[in-house]
């Protein structure tokens, strides 16, 4: 059941095609469009000078090398020997991995805000949402059914498996005036779910699983509560994967970036408590070796502070039950980081979010950002027939009703590459200007 396919069309392209099912997805993820087009997508927003820096391709293949290191090592593990039922190969997790920000818009959660702030009456945005969008309908290869991957390779990507309707907020923030072309974006964060749209895609994925599962698998750690949406509770063992080897490459890798672009400095990151965290997890040393290396000016010795901490922290994940009431085995075991090793790696994360994501040019180019998205949508939404390429204007003048009308131009600029998306709204402001 792991490898079917929900077109139904399960054998190989001819005789001499011997490629294994999930073989098969990993070339299909990296043949199609949306996948090549992460490389025009920044992972650091305003932290784009020079070539050095991270784009969500190469942060998307660093997560799946991470992912098969972890693999690896569950599997050489006598601990989690038990566990070698249930272990993704490596086609499999690095064909989650390779997936898992395919759905991003221009600009990340930037974009995702804006986009989920112009559908809110539509459905709303998110992007791990888009991921299952792209992934069952949009991307066209393979016909109807989008890339048409195995049931487990989509279950790995289900990182929220619950339906926007169970967890978003039941009263929506004030729309301000004043908010536009911007908006405030703690007011807009989506919740972390599927979209309606692809309801039938999940009880197809979720179809082989008993109802007790089913229905424990997507209940809430959270409800949805006044202007605070609701929360999952779980995910599969697959995705647990994939989302601790995805932290430890925003953690560590976008570290990486940020000292090498000189957005960090080694006196707001040396201080008592990481020199605890580097303690607790054994990392420390009399002379600082760590931080001398990871702060160096030579980049052989920064190269060997991060494979340090990667390394360190692929070694100390363990298995976790997440549930005893679980049947499935995906269901019932995830992984999960000693509690050292998530002291450091939380303290990391925060370092990157706070001296990075939080500074003012980031600040600066996420308003900037936001506006290009909000007003690509309202002049798209005001001429959809003389902006939509072929194919999305083909699905617009498909839609049932304006609501879906609006899906399409959503997916449209959802799309859109960064570069693409300001090179269109350049050219549309300039033609309104000019009118």
């Amino acid at each position: 059941m792991w490898t079917h396919r929900r077109s139904g069309l399960h054998h190989q392209r001819s005789a001499e095609d011997h490629r294994e099912p999930y073989e098969r997805d990993k070339t299909r993820v990296i043949h199609c469009p949306a996948f090549r087009r992460l490389q025009r997508k920044t992972q650091i927003l305003g932290a784009d000078s020079g070539d050095f820096h991270r784009t969500r391709l190469t942060h998307s293949l660093e997560v799946a090398s991470i992912a098969c290191s972890i693999v690896r090592n569950l599997a050489s593990n006598p601990e989690t020997s038990l566990l070698a039922g249930i272990l993704p190969n490596e086609d499999l997790i690095s064909t989650i991995s390779l997936l898992h920000d395919i759905g991003h818009p221009p600009f990340g959660h930037s974009g995702e805000v804006a986009l989920n702030l112009m559908m809110r009456e539509a459905g709303g945005f998110e992007s791990n949402g888009q991921t299952l969008r792209l992934l069952t309908k949009l991307e066209t290869s393979y016909g109807t059914y989008g890339l048409d991957l195995t049931r487990r390779s989509l279950l790995g990507i289900l990182k929220y498996p619950v339906n926007r309707n169970q967890v978003v907020a039941p009263i929506q923030p004030e729309l301000l005036s004043s908010q536009h072309p911007t908006c405030r974006i703690n007011d807009w964060l989506p919740p972390k779910a599927y979209f309606n749209s692809e309801q039938a895609e999940i009880d197809w994925l979720l179809s082989p699983f008993n109802n007790a599962d089913r229905e424990l698998f997507q209940s809430l750690q959270k409800v949805p509560q006044g202007q605070h949406h609701g929360e999952s509770a779980y995910h599969t063992f697959d995705c647990s994967i994939m989302d601790i080897a995805d932290d430890i490459a925003y953690g560590v890798h976008d570290l990486e970036d940020a000292i090498h672009l000189q957005l960090i400095t080694r006196d707001q990151v040396d201080n008592a408590q990481l020199r605890a965290c580097l303690h607790n997890s054994g990392l420390a040393s009399p002379h600082n070796t760590l931080l001398n290396q990871l702060f160096s000016p030579d980049i052989h010795l920064r190269k060997q502070a991060i494979g340090t901490l990667v390394n360190y922290l692929i070694t100390s994940i363990q298995c976790v039950t997440t549930d005893e009431a679980f049947h499935a085995s995906l269901f019932k075991h995830n992984i999960a980081l000693s509690a050292e090793a998530k002291l450091l790696l939380d303290y990391l994360k925060d370092t990157i979010y706070h001296y990075v994501i939080s500074a003012p040019s980031a600040r600066d180019a996420e308003h900037h950002a936001q506006s290009v998205i909000i007003r690509l949508f309202d002049t798209i939404c005001a001429s959809p027939q003389t902006l939509l390429e072929a194919h999305s204007l083909q699905n617009y003048n498909n839609a049932k009703n304006e609501l879906e009308g609006f899906r399409v131009i959503c997916d449209f600029i959802a799309n859109m590459t960064d570069e693409g998306a300001y090179r269109m709204h350049g050219r549309l402001m300039s033609e309104y200007t000019v009118s």
